[in-house]
Parts: C-alpha cells; structure tokens; sequence
C-alpha cells in the first residue's frame, strides 16, 4: 500500500513524477532536490521502491515534509528486478494529467517539467519526446561549474535528423514507424511526459524486461493521436559504476535476460497491435517493429557470439524457444538470432580468406624477387 505522507497540496496535480527505486541511497536524495528545485511546482512524486536492502526508504521519507503532502511511497510486495512493474505500480497510483518517469540516480534541470507541460499544453499532446539530454559521471554531476558546461548528446547520429523546434505527428502511425525503423527516434521514456488517460485508454503498460522502454514507445508511436518532438533539452542521466559493470555477468544468464526479451517483447507487441485495424491491413508495419525491436535486443548479445560455443549457444537457443507458444514469432526471433550469428561466422570466414590471399600473394612477391 502506497504511504500518503500528508494531504495534497494539489487536488489534481498537473504531473506525476514516477520513480522506481531500488537500493539508492547514495542518489536518490540529489533526484528528489532537483524536483525540489522544479520553477513549476504543480506535480506529484510517486517513488515505488523495488524491495531495497540499503536505506532507501528512509531517505525518501524524510523528505516527506519538505513536499508538503505531494510525496508518495509505494513498496512492491517481491522484488521484480527491473524497473518495468515498478513503473506500472507508479501509473496505477498517479492522478496527475501528465506522467514523467525519472530513474532514481538522475537529475532534471530546474524548468523541466515547466518545458514539459508547456509544450504538452500547447499542442494538446498525448505524448512529448525529446531527442537530446546530459549524461555524465558522479564527479561531472557533483560539480556545479563542469555540470554548467555539458554538451547536449543523443542516441541518434547526425544533427540533422534531430529537430529545431517542436514537430506534431498526428495519427500519421506509417511515417512513424518507418522512422522508428530507420533509428531516428529515442525511445527512452525518461525523455517523455505522457498524458496519462492516453496510457489507460490504449491500455499501455510496461514489460517486466529490458528494452522495457522501447516496448512502451513503439505502443506510444501506434496509438498517439499527437506525439510532439522537441528540441528541449533537460534530462541528466547518471553513469555510474554499475552500469559500466551492468554486463559483466554470467554470460548463460545475461543471453536468456536477453531471449526473454525477445520473446516477451515481440509477443506483447504483436498482441497490443493486433486489436488495431489498420495493422492488420498493414502487416509489413509490423514486422519493421518487430526487426527493429530484436536489432536493438540483439546488440546486446553480439558479444556472446564469441565466448560462447556454436553448439552451447544453439542448445540454449532450442531450449528457450522450445514452449510451442507462438510458433510463427518463435521462427522469426530463433532464425533473427541465428542470423546474427551467421553473419559474424561469415565475416569470420571472410577475413580468414582475406589473410590467406594476402599471404598467398606477400609469397609470391618473394618468389618474384629471388
């Protein structure tokens, strides 16, 4: 049950802030000073906490007083380990007219969620995304004077797929998706503010996975009446140790995180988009998604491709996709994985016979000069 500190200041607040939280202590203090510091003050902060082992609760509570009543704190029953669930329980228990995600080490600029709800506003959004935030280390971000010089950075490669100033998609869902497919959105939720009937409306809600995010834009980018792109920049997102270590586990668990993915992801998509009309008449729309999304995945596992065996990967693939659930997408995501691996064997096999022409003709050259 949700801990409601003290009355609302705001009877229906303009934003909710959701956070989920998971042993933090050492960041989720700066997190909430930055909403503190906020120039629009008409917001709610909804901190769902992951089942922490450190202080974290603690923390977030003492700063109950400092909201005046606009402070919640929801625990969840079992830890989930992802953010996914704990940002559900957080939409679950908001009342504000917009939701903004926050990641519980980041920090916002001082007029975010003014720019924010300013420019929902102005366009009646459903959804408001931008393209470019900050990312920087404890050290950067500790520091007011370095933190004051951070370049704006992006995901996205080339300035000029990047917008100057606000661009409207209205119900234009083929031009969209063909854009998500060329990689030239973001899909972090962290840098949207979304209306929050239109989540409960088309029933938007976010995987237990990761790529949880790019779930949750690609039914955003499918249903959005008006999604708006800006240019704003406000979001500092933390690099921290352990998201530099993040991959560095057992490689059998981190592939089957990632084959869960694949497997959760695309069935959640196929089945959100398949109560849609116009994807049934557009199924080629669909399957850009579908590539996109697995792409995404995959990247994260190239690196197996090398540690791993070809026969250890395969039997662990085999029995991942073995359920007999979907067997149409069930073939399209183990012949996408095989594929991958495919191509690094053939690039393998390219270089090798690069190698042996070069040696071939460094030995003729020395026959010709003897």
């Amino acid at each position: 049950m949700p801990l409601n500190i003290t009355p609302p200041r705001f009877a229906c607040p303009a934003v909710s802030v959701v956070i989920p939280l998971y042993n933090a202590e050492k960041y989720v203090g700066a997190c909430l000073d930055s909403l503190l510091a906020q120039t629009f003050q008409n917001f709610e902060v909804i901190v769902v906490d992951d089942c922490s082992t450190d202080s974290s609760c603690a923390l977030v509570q003492s700063y109950a007083e400092k909201f005046g009543g606009r402070l919640k704190l929801a625990r969840m029953k079992k830890n989930t380990g992802s953010a996914g669930f704990p940002r559900n329980k957080g939409i679950e228990l908001s009342r504000g007219e917009y939701i903004f995600f926050m990641d519980s080490d980041d920090l916002i600029t001082p007029t975010a969620l003014e720019e924010l709800y300013g420019q929902a506003k102005k366009f009646d959004a459903d959804v408001v995304q931008c393209e470019k935030f900050y990312r920087a280390s404890d050290e950067i971000l500790n520091d007011a004077e370095r933190k004051k010089n951070l370049k704006p950075w992006s995901y996205l490669t080339g300035e000029k797929i990047l917008v100057a100033e606000p661009l409207v998609w209205e119900n234009n869902f083929e031009e969209r998706i063909k854009f998500f497919g060329q990689r030239k959105l973001i899909w972090n939720v962290c840098n949207q503010l979304i209306r929050r009937d239109f989540t409960a409306d088309n029933e938007i809600k976010f995987c237990d996975i990761v790529a949880e995010d790019m779930v949750f834009t690609i039914c955003e980018l499918c249903s959005a009446k008006r999604y708006v792109r800006v240019p704003n920049v406000f979001y500092y997102y933390r690099q921290t140790e352990s998201s530099v270590m993040r991959g560095k586990k057992d490689l059998s668990r981190l592939l089957r995180r990632q084959v869960k993915a694949l497997k959760t992801g695309i069935k959640y998509i196929d089945e959100f988009l398949s109560e849609r009309e116009f994807f049934s008449r557009r199924p080629d729309l669909k399957y850009i998604l579908f590539d996109t999304f697995a792409g995404e995945v995959l990247n994260g596992v190239t690196g197996f491709y090398a540690q791993v065996p070809a026969p250890a990967l395969d039997d662990l693939l085999q029995k991942e996709f073995s359920d007999g659930n979907h067997k149409t997408l069930t073939t399209f995501l183990f012949s996408t994985v095989n594929s991958y691996r495919l191509q690094l064997i053939r690039a393998q096999q390219f270089a090798a016979q690069a190698h042996q022409r070069i040696a071939q003709l460094e030995n003729e050259i020395k026959r010709l000069q003897g």
